[in-house]
């Protein structure tokens, strides 16, 4: 009879060991775990940003209005630790206990990339405006014609408009060279595109470059010059800052145009002969983009 009530209690009352790892498996069950890679689109990254699929709505919503930091600029990486991201819920314990944080999480900015077809528009739109024509009579860019450009490059808006600054010839490539950038400006920064054409094509845009043809729309009409004041002399020197988003980096260069306030020109470093397009943005003092 002993024995029987013994065993009558074993299996009605189970072990205190058992109920704690239950306890703890459904606690576990109920905490996310944030992701340790995210990429994002927008210039800020929220909370919520790092959130895994099929977070609960209520924590995506309470989460969705906690600022992390600014996002990383585009082609670069920000990395966090889980101090920055407890810091930012030290009043939210509750919400705290509810989230598993990984020691290092990398955001990635990849904002909205750039298509090659409109890149052929932007060109092709800006060769028309030019008068520029093949010995076809065609103004636009011819179709055989190949992009060579890095990528991926983004804008931080969808579908920007692109307008091109400048048309040069790139002796070393032996390919016109393009530069380019968003309308508004701030929706990315300047980039250069290759154009590769077939030898009689490419030899006919060499030819037009260097004879002068005026293609590059950073030179102000004489209207703009009547009406600014010239701020960066052609063949003077002058001080470039160049800027990668986390540093500045100042260097002497010379001017190879003259330009006013807001105009991008092309600028030559001394030692290094390195041709960069810097906009002008006081007297003898110009910035470009890393």
């Amino acid at each position: 009879m002993k024995y029987a009530l013994l065993v009558t209690m074993l299996l009605i009352v189970p072990p205190s060991g058992w109920c704690a790892r239950n306890q703890e498996t459904q606690k576990n069950d109920s905490v996310v775990r944030l992701r340790d890679a995210v990429d994002v689109k927008q210039n800020r990254v929220w909370l919520s940003d790092l959130l895994p699929p099929g977070a609960p709505a209520a924590m995506q919503n309470a989460l969705a209005s906690i600022e992390l930091c600014p996002s990383p600029q585009p082609g670069s990486v920000r990395v966090l630790d889980a101090e920055q991201i407890e810091a930012r819920l030290a009043g939210q314990r509750e919400m705290l206990g509810q989230l598993a944080i990984p020691g290092r999480i990398t955001i990635r900015y990849t904002g909205w990339p750039i298509a090659e077809e409109r890149v052929r528009l932007a060109i092709s739109e800006f060769l028309r405006q030019q008068g520029w024509h093949n010995r076809e009579g065609k103004r636009d860019l011819p179709d055989a014609a190949q992009l060579d450009w890095t990528r991926p490059h983004s804008a931080t808006v969808e579908s920007p408009k692109l307008e091109v600054v400048g048309l040069d010839w790139d002796d070393r490539q032996q390919s016109a060279q393009v530069r380019l950038r968003c309308s508004p400006r701030t929706s990315c920064g300047s980039f250069l595109v290759h154009i590769v054409l077939s030898p009689p094509l490419a030899e006919e845009w060499r030819r037009q470059l260097a004879l002068g043809s005026d293609l590059n729309s950073s030179d102000p009409p004489a209207a703009a010059n009547a009406n600014s004041s010239v701020l960066a002399e052609k063949g003077k020197p002058a001080t470039l800052v160049l800027d990668d988003g986390s540093m500045r980096i100042s260097v002497r260069v010379i001017c190879l145009q003259r330009g006013v306030l807001n105009q991008e020109i092309r600028v030559v470093e001394a030692r290094s002969r390195r041709v960069f397009h810097a906009e002008v943005v006081g007297m003898g003092l110009l910035h470009a983009n890393l």
